[in-house]
């Protein structure tokens, strides 16, 4: 209804509190939640997206970004396990797990060992210095330059197996090997200097110094027998001098 041809007054929402937009005191506020899902609470137990799920991987794939409880990272130390640099790394070489089993070998096998190389190396050299010896018409030459050959096949024979092998024939026979200082085989210079009194023998050859050779020979062999037996770990002195090396039962 119009008064006066203008319209009828409309009624001030201020007074009612009822204007758009307001809340009304006393009553219930609206839920947003179910306006807007993603807010809020978690909707039917699924996970809200956005915020890490620890331990829980979705769908069977783990969450990037998220620890995983229980599994190594990527890139982290694993503890227990040796990193580069540390003992056992690159640069640096664990300890040989072998180095130390068994029993260190006795004086007895030993010898042995060192008889039955003896043979291996001086009866196919004997016989080839007869032939060259014959065959010069009894040359003291020739019969001095087979000496110093004899004796050189003699300490490279020794050096070799040892260094290659672990062990010399007679050693492999006798069930007997040479390990490093630090487990393994010798290096070649460890088994040269091992061997170092068998080199003597080139110079029995030689007038006055070969008798001389022969006396520091058998001071040599005699020397390592003693200290062998007087030693906790059987290591002669030739074995020090190379560094520590031993010889243990295979």
């Amino acid at each position: 209804m119009t008064t006066g041809g203008y319209p009828p007054p409309q009624q001030d929402p201020r007074a009612t509190g009822a204007h758009p937009g307001a809340p009304s005191y006393g009553a219930t506020p609206p839920d947003y939640t179910q306006q807007f899902p993603q807010y809020g609470a978690p909707q039917n137990g699924g996970p809200q997206y956005g915020a890490p799920q620890y331990g829980t991987p979705q769908n069977g794939t783990p969450q990037f970004g998220a620890p995983q409880f229980g599994a190594p990272q990527y890139g982290a130390p694993q503890y227990g396990a040796p990193q580069d640099g540390g003992f056992g790394g690159p640069g640096f070489p664990g300890p040989d797990p072998n180095f130390g089993a068994g029993t260190p070998g006795e004086l007895l096998p030993r010898l042995g060992a060192r008889i039955i190389d003896g043979l291996i190396v001086g009866i196919p050299m004997g016989i080839l210095s007869a032939i060259m010896i014959l065959a010069s018409g009894g040359s003291g030459f020739v019969d001095f330059f087979m000496t110093v050959v004899s004796g050189v096949v003699a300490f490279g024979y020794w050096t070799y197996m040892e260094s290659a092998r672990g062990a010399t024939i007679g050693k492999k026979l006798l069930g007997l090997s040479v390990a490093s200082p630090t487990g393994g085989n010798p290096t070649l210079e460890q088994a040269a200097k091992r061997n170092a009194f068998v080199a003597l023998q080139i110079l029995t050859g030689v007038p006055l110094l070969g008798f001389l050779a022969g006396l520091l020979s058998l001071a040599a062999y005699i020397g390592i027998a003693v200290t062998i037996e007087q030693d906790g770990n059987k290591q002669g002195f030739h074995d020090k001098f190379a560094g520590g090396t031993r010889v243990r039962k295979s």
